[in-house]
């Protein structure tokens, strides 16, 4: 039993690290893309506008002005893959004139920040279990003699461990199967 207690206590540790280190490469992975896929609806917002200025009505000093500052922040924004920037630059446009551009910018962004809460809370969660497991191993002569204590840490364990595993694979799913990775940045 005591063998089992020490092997439970710190393979679980050790699975747990590795699944984190993948899911945190893979996500990662999909955070560049949001914000690759960020930058080009920020571009294509840039170009729609700059063609709608071309083909509107004459446009006064002072709309040139806020047109063009916008632009101008847009594309700084874009050069600094700062999505953040470009997300107050594009907030500066009428919504109503690049209803299409706008929404589809913010729904992505707003994905975005859900994966990246859903990412540290779910990696939170495991790092917890971790240095539970870990603080539990020196205390294992004193819970060996209480089997009581035993079979509840035991469980107490495998249900976090499931509600980790739960949990990543579900924002895993979600990250897979949105529907944001096939939008066109047009």
């Amino acid at each position: 039993m005591e063998s089992s207690f020490y092997y439970f206590f710190s393979a679980t540790p050790q699975v747990l690290a590795g699944v984190l280190a993948l899911f945190g490469v893979f996500v990662i992975f999909k955070i560049q893309t949001i914000k690759n896929q960020l930058i080009g609806i920020g571009q294509a917002i840039i170009d729609e506008v700059q063609r709608l200025n071309k083909l509107s009505r004459p446009l006064t000093l002072s709309e040139k002005l806020d047109t063009n500052l916008i632009i101008n922040a847009m594309k700084k924004a874009i050069n600094r893959n700062d999505i953040k920037e470009l997300m107050g630059a594009i907030d500066l446009i009428e919504s109503q004139h690049f209803g299409t551009s706008w929404r589809k910018y913010h729904d992505v962004y707003d994905f975005l920040n859900s994966l990246i809460n859903n990412t540290l809370a779910l990696s939170t969660f495991t790092a917890i279990i971790i240095v539970i497991c870990l603080l539990i191993i020196p205390f294992g002569r004193i819970i060996l003699c209480n089997p009581t204590i035993l079979y509840i840490l035991f469980t107490f364990i495998i249900v976090c461990i499931s509600i980790c595993f739960i949990g990543l694979i579900s924002v895993l799913k979600r990250s897979l199967k949105d529907s944001f990775y096939t939008l066109s940045p047009n």
